[in-house]
């Protein structure tokens, strides 16, 4: 095998990689909003639809709300 040959299959298989790891991302954003949507649904109010267009930001917004959160730790705790 050739160098050049070597840096193909490499090339092909993170381009392949980055397909699945977008297509997976996608797949997961559009099952967490499906969630979201029969859960408001099920209880009665409003859906994800505040943050961002149609509310595909929700995801975002409770991961900054998961970063920015105080841990919350009792006095007595080791």
């Amino acid at each position: 095998m050739e160098f050049g040959d070597i840096l193909l299959s490499v090339a092909i298989m993170l381009g392949q990689s980055l397909l699945l790891l977008v297509a997976l991302l996608i797949f997961i954003a559009y099952a967490l909003y499906a969630d979201r949507k029969v859960w408001a649904a099920v209880q009665l109010r409003r859906g994800p639809n505040v943050v961002g267009p149609w509310g595909l930001l929700q995801s975002f917004a409770d991961l900054l709300k998961f970063v920015l959160k105080e841990p919350v730790i009792p006095a007595p705790a080791n």
